[in-house]
């Protein structure tokens, strides 16, 4: 197994180390051994970042899990939620040397995709999937380079996102032949799925490029925090800059719920912790340790620049509606990952 961890540290370590490609613990990579059976994945509420030979990832039975997947009948009304968390729970492999932790919430979509799978929270390319524009834009940016893609409506993550992107992938094989190594999901993220960790890496970054040099952005890759009292002030450029213009706080973020991430991060803060966050004289202050602070400032760097870029471009923010926010709110697995210290 030493060279599948050390292909799913290449693939997380590029993935992770970057603030406007996945904040906080958002996001996974996983890598299959087919040989073995094994799918490592990235473990729950961990940073890609924090992925080495021993931390940060869990081992999982790959035929359990897909085998649920390609056979499951919907037709049965039971609680498919659960059955899934339960099949994933018990899909858990002991590796030796490392401690055994729970799987990503998104397992299942892994276990269907190619061996290396990269999904970020990219904010380059949540400006596409938090417009109303952006599947048009995604099909001009992309169209006559070497990989198809598909644009998937926003899904509730989990279960349904599963099913969702195995239908979205065999009609798009049907229709043109081809395997959609790009996944756009609708106000959540992007997945690359390859059959090379050099391929995923290379399409992640073309990707992200085009999106870029579309709008002529740039990134950020890293943000800014200075200590302040017994926690940190916000110093990261995207944050200050609408500071200046703009009012930040709980209403202005339920009025405006782009993806999940936003939700468990800021949102569920400003409503159950409001010392944790605190917005004063046109300045975000973090009253806790550096990892939680760096979490929410990272989470509203891209937040911010997600939504300014949008506007700026002149496209139509798309938001999640009621029945979506009150699934991420209530569902135990994001509650999970909210609980990872």
């Amino acid at each position: 197994m030493k060279d599948t961890i050390k292909e799913l540290i290449e693939i997380s370590q590029y993935a992770g180390c970057r603030a406007d490609y996945t904040q906080g613990g958002g996001g996974n990579t996983s890598v299959k051994n087919y040989e073995k059976g094994i799918m490592l994945i990235k473990a729950s509420g961990y940073r890609l970042k924090d992925i080495d030979e021993t931390t940060a990832f869990v081992g999982v039975d790959l035929k359990k899990i897909s085998d649920y997947y390609n056979s499951v009948n919907t037709s049965v009304k039971k609680d498919y939620e659960k059955e899934s968390a339960a099949v994933s729970a018990e899909s858990v492999i002991d590796l030796p040397g490392i401690k055994t932790l729970r799987p990503s919430v998104e397992v299942g979509f892994h276990s269907i995709l190619k061996q290396y799978v990269i999904h970020t929270h990219s904010v380059f390319a949540n400006i596409l999937t938090c417009s109303k524009e952006g599947e048009a834009i995604a099909k001009e940016i992309i169209s006559g380079k070497d990989y198809g893609f598909i644009f998937l409506p926003y899904i509730n993550p989990g279960f349904e996102l599963t099913l969702a992107m195995k239908r979205g992938i065999e009609k798009y094989e049907a229709e043109t032949g081809r395997y959609p190594e790009v996944i756009f999901m609708k106000n959540h993220g992007l997945v690359i799925n390859a059959d090379s960790a050099a391929r995923a890496i290379n399409l992640h970054t073309d990707v992200n490029e085009s999106i870029k040099k579309k709008f002529g952005l740039e990134g950020f890759e890293k943000v800014t925090l200075i200590p302040e009292n017994s926690g940190y002030m916000s110093a990261t450029e995207i944050i200050s800059d609408f500071m200046k213009g703009n009012n930040l706080d709980k209403e202005y973020l339920d009025k405006y719920p782009l993806y999940p991430d936003q939700l468990v991060y800021l949102n569920n803060i400003l409503a159950h912790s409001p010392d944790t966050l605190i917005v004063k004289d046109g300045k975000v202050f973090y009253n806790t340790d550096i990892k939680q602070a760096t979490t929410l400032e990272e989470t509203l760097a891209a937040y911010l620049f997600v939504i300014t870029n949008v506007k700026k471009a002149g496209l139509t923010l798309a938001i999640m509606n009621e029945q979506e926010v009150y699934f991420i709110n209530h569902w135990e697995a994001e509650k999970y990952r909210r609980s990872v210290k």
